[in-house]
């Protein structure tokens, strides 16, 4: 069971930064990135499902608070996701009658887009903790240096903007190599991962 849930999570780890390349990478190959991502969700919570029942029992300390509130704005964001993606698919569901509706999806898309890709890294690092038992020393000094540059890449990016819908475009640019592009996402990706593991470490020596 241990193993299914490390082969899921590592999968939506890798397929994370790609589908933020969507334009990077073809529409085509970011809608099937997407129902995989999707099917990769579901069968994550089918695994945790034990999180859902005990949501209403036992007390609530400020980590837990915290890590159930991040978890659950996740779930509504990845339920968004594929939904505005669908509304707006030109490929694989181009059947379905979604005129009038694309405006719309593809604001919700972009929004939840950036919200999920922060908010899945965030709730990454909450849960770093209990998934390195043994931290090297060099581990946090890497990790301060890249977070650092994840912290330039965010503004360089532009995601704040995306973020807080002053812009409804993203800005993609072909020129660049595509490796560039992986690196800079790795890296705010780690530095909202951090965040998570520094918030959690903070939380969790506060009492109810």
């Amino acid at each position: 069971m241990r193993q299914k849930h490390v082969t899921i999570d590592a999968a939506m780890t890798i397929l994370l930064p790609c589908l933020m390349a969507y334009s990077l990478i073809g529409e085509m190959f970011h809608e099937i990135a997407g129902i995989a991502m999707l099917a990769l969700f579901i069968a994550h919570h089918i695994l945790n499902h034990a999180w859902f029942r005990g949501l209403f029992r036992g007390q609530y300390s400020p980590y837990r608070a915290f890590t159930a509130a991040v978890d659950l704005l996740l779930c509504v964001v990845m339920l968004c996701l594929p939904l505005s993606g669908i509304m707006m698919s030109k490929h694989l569901f181009k059947f379905l009658p979604t005129a009038g509706f694309s405006a719309t999806a593809r604001t919700v898309h972009l929004l939840c887009s950036y919200w999920g890709f922060a908010l899945m890294s965030l709730h990454l690092g909450l849960h770093m903790d209990a998934m390195l038992k043994k931290k090297p020393k060099w581990l946090g000094v890497t990790a301060g240096v890249v977070s650092l540059y994840g912290a330039y890449a965010f503004v360089k990016r532009d995601l704040p903007l995306y973020m807080t819908l002053r812009s409804r475009f993203v800005f993609f640019d072909y020129a660049e190599p595509r490796v560039w592009f992986f690196v800079d996402y790795l890296a705010i990706m780690a530095l909202f991962a951090a965040l998570g593991y520094g918030i959690g470490k903070a939380l969790k020596g506060k009492r109810k």
